[in-house]
């Protein structure tokens, strides 16, 4: 189908392009290795709270086949990177850059050049259509890891500090096993659409050497998890680390109460030896929380239990265009919520947006379905997405809005076999 594409350019003057292009579902296969590249501020900018802003970055070149979105859990104390740009709008297919954020302020205050505002994850992958999909392979990608200077920004006593450090890019294997970990909240508050707000969670320790990612499909009625933050200077993959807030991002107004799930971690692992370790948190992991959702407009809390689920994720996925069913004129810093052509995904799939591909005045940064929630082994149909728009501007039905990565998992069951074989014993042990 043909669509139109808009864009920010900034090789030379900058702003939004617009061109036409034929789009379609496709799908890819990604390597086993990914890496890590560190986004460091070019310029300083005085950021307020609720208006997002667009930051040049130390430009980062990339290869061909290869696909990136950011890292999660909060790297700067003022805020974190929710798209990324590069000079143009590039395929999957074509070698690439990237040359500037959009920064999402949790407060106000100064970014500075050379302030770390976040890391991004790049994937190896090779595209195909439908009727390749049986012989994809993994591409070959050889990127370039750096050591670079930069300043870790976080707070120390409720104040702003900056430390001068050395900092690597790595690469990591990628194992496709994850964990769901429930986000519920721990405070009541209330939330004003568009106004991004850090929350008090009921903690999650996540182990060493795994990688949070937020779920996508709405959780909350009210808005999105858009990342995770804990307290201090940020840590490395290989430490521990204890969740202490998120941020989420309201598209209505309304109240957050203590014990509502807001939102889901896909916790994945990139060592298969922690993960091991883990499996013994399903024997005392379960949680109540409640579950707000949207019911013939009206907004419904339902008390649930949250056991834990352990899956596997596929290696091939598919590539979903999103697009817009109607014309929306957004403010800058503006969240709305943009009716788009019906999204069908069958049971045993979850969903991730893409960075890169978004609309110049809309990105993409979670979906919704104004019906009662589903189980991920339930056919599903998502009738809406969430952007957050950067500069303003208006979206026309038939935009291509970005993109989404839909991937096949399947649960694993060793730890019910383990709950299964040991319960008897744990019981007996609490006695």
């Amino acid at each position: 189908m043909k669509v139109r594409t808009v864009y920010w350019k900034f090789d030379g003057d900058s702003g939004p392009e617009e061109r036409f292009a034929e789009i379609s579902s496709a799908y890819f296969k990604t390597a086993s290795t990914a890496y890590w590249k560190l986004l460091v501020s070019k310029q300083e900018v005085e950021v307020k709270k609720r208006k997002p802003a667009i930051i040049k970055v130390r430009k980062i070149q990339l290869p061909p086949e290869t696909a990136v979105s950011p890292l999660s859990i909060q790297r700067h104390a003022l805020g974190t990177v929710v798209d990324v740009y590069g000079d143009r709008l590039f395929k999957v297919e074509e070698q690439k850059n990237i040359s500037s954020v959009v920064f999402l302020p949790v407060e106000d205050g100064t970014v500075e050049i050379d302030d770390l505002l976040g890391v991004v994850k790049v994937y190896p992958m090779n595209v195909a259509p439908a009727e390749n999909v049986g012989v994809i392979t993994a591409p070959e990608v050889a990127i370039s890891l750096k050591e670079q200077e930069a300043n870790l920004v976080f707070k120390r006593d409720e104040e702003v500090a900056r430390e001068r450090r050395k900092l690597k890019e790595y690469w990591y294997r990628r194992w496709h096993i994850g964990e769901w970990y429930p986000v519920i909240a721990r405070e009541n508050v209330e939330v004003r659409k568009g106004e991004v707000t850090k929350v008090r969670i009921e903690n999650l320790e996540l182990p060493e050497n795994t990688i949070p990612v937020p779920m996508a499909i709405m959780t909350h009625a009210l808005g999105t998890v858009i990342d995770i933050a804990h307290m201090g200077r940020p840590r490395a993959v290989e430490e521990r680390k204890l969740i202490t807030h998120a941020l989420f991002t309201p598209a209505f107004d309304g109240k957050i109460e203590r014990g509502d799930l807001i939102g889901i971690l896909n916790v994945y692992y990139i060592s298969a030896g922690e993960r091991a370790a883990r499996i013994f948190q399903h024997l005392t992991g379960r949680a109540e929380a409640n579950h707000v959702y949207w019911k013939n407009g009206k907004l419904m809390r339902r008390r649930i239990v949250v056991t834990p689920f352990s899956f596997k994720r596929s290696s091939i996925g598919k590539f979903e265009p999103v697009i817009a069913e109607e014309s929306v004129e957004l403010d800058e810093g503006d969240v709305g919520v943009v009716k788009v052509r019906d999204l069908e995904f069958p049971s045993g799939t979850i969903t991730q947006p893409l960075t890169s591909f978004n609309h110049a005045f809309g990105s993409v940064v979670d979906l919704a379905a104004f019906s009662p929630p589903k189980m991920v082994e339930e056919d599903r149909v998502v009738t809406h997405a969430v952007v957050i728009s950067p500069k303003g501007g208006r979206i026309e039905k038939g935009d291509l809005l970005g993109a989404i990565a839909v991937y096949n998992i399947s649960v694993l069951r060793e730890p019910e076999f383990l709950i299964s074989k040991y319960r008897e014993l744990m019981i007996r042990a609490e006695q």
